[in-house]
């Protein structure tokens, strides 16, 4: 069995449900005082906006596979990362940057290479093997 790409997932609704959870976790954890997860080298941080940024736009265009979807993704992880850094801003503890947004971009941008090879038909693939155990 063919993992399909341009058909809609079986599963559609509980990918979705689960996109909304990991942005909401993503979000609680950008606007704790301490999230308590470092990496302890030059641009560390950054490297953690990129990893975040390119598997939230990785996962929603695993959910959402046209590229007119895959453009409304890029926009809506983008406004996400801006306002994370806004809600930053408010609170003083936490700061924005602008640099934090562009390591969101880097990984929205890996995201969409990634979605270029076979990475892209993850959930499909997760979903096909589900129904070839079902089936045999």
């Amino acid at each position: 069995m063919d993992v399909q790409t341009s058909r809609r997932l079986r599963w559609h609704g509980a990918w979705v449900a689960l996109g909304w959870a990991i942005m909401a976790f993503v979000l609680w954890m950008a606007l704790m005082p301490d999230p308590g997860i470092t990496l302890s080298f030059t641009y560390g941080d950054k490297l953690l906006h990129a990893s975040t940024f390119c598997g939230l736009a990785g996962w929603w265009g695993n959910v959402y596979r046209s590229r007119r979807a895959r453009g409304w993704i890029v926009l809506g992880c983008l406004v996400f990362g801006v306002f994370i850094e806004f809600a930053q801003s408010l609170d003083p503890p936490r700061d924005a940057s602008g640099w934090d947004v562009l390591a969101d971009v880097v990984g929205i941008v890996l995201a969409l290479l990634l979605l270029r090879t076979p990475l892209a038909r993850v959930l499909a693939g997760i979903e096909a093997s589900f129904e070839r155990r079902r089936a045999g």
